[in-house]
């Protein structure tokens, strides 16, 4: 399998890029502070992610890496776990997680953060009993995908519940039909930010298996696509 190499460019625009996304202002939050107190069941992308993060309400003390604002953390908490660590190197993602924590009142259960890079370096083996990270391995280069691989199945509990989000696979092939530039065949850049890391579900699982075992894959879509081929991947520590 060949390895793009991160650049300290790509990591920076990818910090600007999904910080902006994430942006909210004082009229976005009065906005959203009208929306009905059950409005978290709502912030899910699809019911697939939605019924994913509700699997982990059993667990005792859940991880979201990368959470962005942290609606899989706040229907982790919402189902029942008291003990939900929501991270990510973005400020405001971190800061509407936060928010959202306070307007859905589960700020006592779920623990917004902002983190650097080698973050997961620093935490106890066997921390957490709950793992979810959606996008977030296959928008960063492969080299730091693989090391955030290797630090969750380090941090996760020996039994553990581990979800991971992933994108479509697009090969060559389709990249060419579609006249869209794969840089390297794999790394698809829009307006110089990187964007998607394309692996088969094939070559995810190769770069899971030192570490976890896949117990079931699931595909689903975003709302007003027709196919669902994004990935979800419930894993076990190995």
């Amino acid at each position: 399998m060949k390895l793009i190499e991160p650049t300290m460019e790509d990591n920076r625009n990818l910090i600007r890029f999904w910080d902006k996304v994430f942006a909210m202002s004082d009229e976005d939050r009065q906005g959203e502070m009208q929306n009905s107190p059950d409005s978290w069941k709502e912030m899910a992308p699809s019911e697939k992610l939605f019924r994913a993060a509700e699997s982990l309400g059993w667990c005792s003390r859940v991880l979201d890496y990368g959470c962005g604002n942290a609606w899989a953390s706040l229907i982790a908490a919402k189902s029942g776990c008291t003990d939900v660590t929501a991270v990510d190197v973005v400020k405001n993602g971190v800061e509407s997680a936060r928010f959202y924590a306070e307007f859905f009142d589960v700020a006592d259960r779920v623990h917004a953060e902002l983190i650097g890079t080698d973050w997961l370096r620093t935490v106890p083996s066997g921390s957490f009993d709950g793992l979810f990270c959606s996008n977030v391995l296959d928008v960063v280069p492969t080299e730091t995908a693989q090391d955030i691989i290797c630090q969750l199945a380090r941090v996760a509990a020996k039994d553990a519940r581990i979800v991971i989000g992933l994108n479509f696979h697009m090969s060559s092939e389709k990249a060419k039909e579609r006249g869209i530039e794969l840089v390297g065949g794999r790394c698809l850049y829009v307006d110089g930010v990187l964007r998607l890391v394309s692996y088969s579900d094939e070559e995810w699982e190769k770069m899971f298996a030192p570490f976890f075992m896949v117990e079931k894959l699931e595909h689903f879509a975003w709302p007003g696509e027709k196919a669902e081929t994004r990935r979800l991947f419930y894993l076990r520590k190995n």
